[in-house]
């Protein structure tokens, strides 16, 4: 695999993904269809040709809507090693060690030819030779950053709207979705708000209720632990479930399958 890859998405239907994060930068561009992503406390719309820049280890989900038939984006999935270690020897502070999302808008995309650019970086998986490949990463990310800082600098990219509220109990979330005692009224009392309210403006900027937040949050920490070898019962427990039967029917609605039947899989 190259330090960039790129891929191309279609979706036939609206749909919506689980809550995940990744160990690596994403730059998503969509093609066809409106893109929605929800990010730490901010909603973000994303129209056909704008591009989003989302930091590695950030917890995200989108929300895909068809236009005619489909929905269709373009993505780069970035090294974290490769984007961070270009950003110093270039001195793009503002890229270096990303932690917001950033919107660049479509007039700077298509000016600035990022699409052109993701094409010719998909190229890299043609290279034989992987000295000559990895030599040709580094001018391509030195090449996408420069692209990157020029847009950002032009007056029609875009600040995120974020609400304050939403962003501290999202924090608060991650930072405790492992204990199984955790309630909505725990974390209202954290935000200083009430319970009513959080979970409304909650919904508003995340697009799913707290408990469902929290549920996929979990999800994901699950995978993690049986990837690193705990058998079902530990991992369960240890990403916070208390009910082993409400488990099993929330990861049957999210993956169609039994966790039994997933690890099996996995192996």
């Amino acid at each position: 695999p190259t330090p960039i890859e790129i891929t191309w998405y279609t979706n036939r239907a609206n749909t919506q993904s689980v809550l995940h994060s990744h160990p690596y930068y994403e730059l998503v561009l969509p093609i066809r269809g409106s893109v929605m992503y929800s990010v730490n406390g901010s909603l973000i719309s994303l129209s056909e040709g704008e591009l989003i820049i989302l930091p590695a280890e950030i917890f995200h989900y989108g929300k895909y809507d068809i236009s005619e038939s489909v929905s269709e984006r373009l993505l780069a999935q970035i090294d974290r090693f490769l984007w961070d270690k270009t950003a110093e020897e270039l001195c793009f502070s503002e890229l270096c060690n990303l932690y917001v999302p950033l919107v660049i808008s479509a007039s700077s995309v298509s000016s600035w030819g990022f699409r052109s650019l993701f094409e010719h970086i998909d190229l890299l998986r043609s290279v034989k030779e992987e000295k000559n490949r990895q030599v040709l990463s580094q001018v391509m990310m030195k090449t996408l950053q420069i692209y990157i800082m020029e847009s950002l600098g032009e007056e029609h990219s875009r600040k995120l709207p974020k609400n304050s509220i939403v962003e501290q109990a999202v924090q608060y979330i991650q930072h405790e979705f492992t204990d199984p005692s955790l309630t909505v009224l725990d974390i209202a009392r954290h935000t200083y708000t009430s319970r009513e309210h959080l979970s409304r403006v909650f919904k508003r900027y995340t697009m799913q209720s707290i408990h469902n937040y929290v549920t996929e949050l979990r999800m994901q920490f699950f995978h993690q632990q049986l990837s690193e070898g705990c058998s079902i019962m530990e991992a369960c427990e240890g990403s916070g479930f208390s009910d082993y039967s409400s488990f099993t029917r929330s990861f049957r609605r999210i993956h169609g399958m039994t966790p039994t039947q997933y690890l099996k899989n996995l192996r």
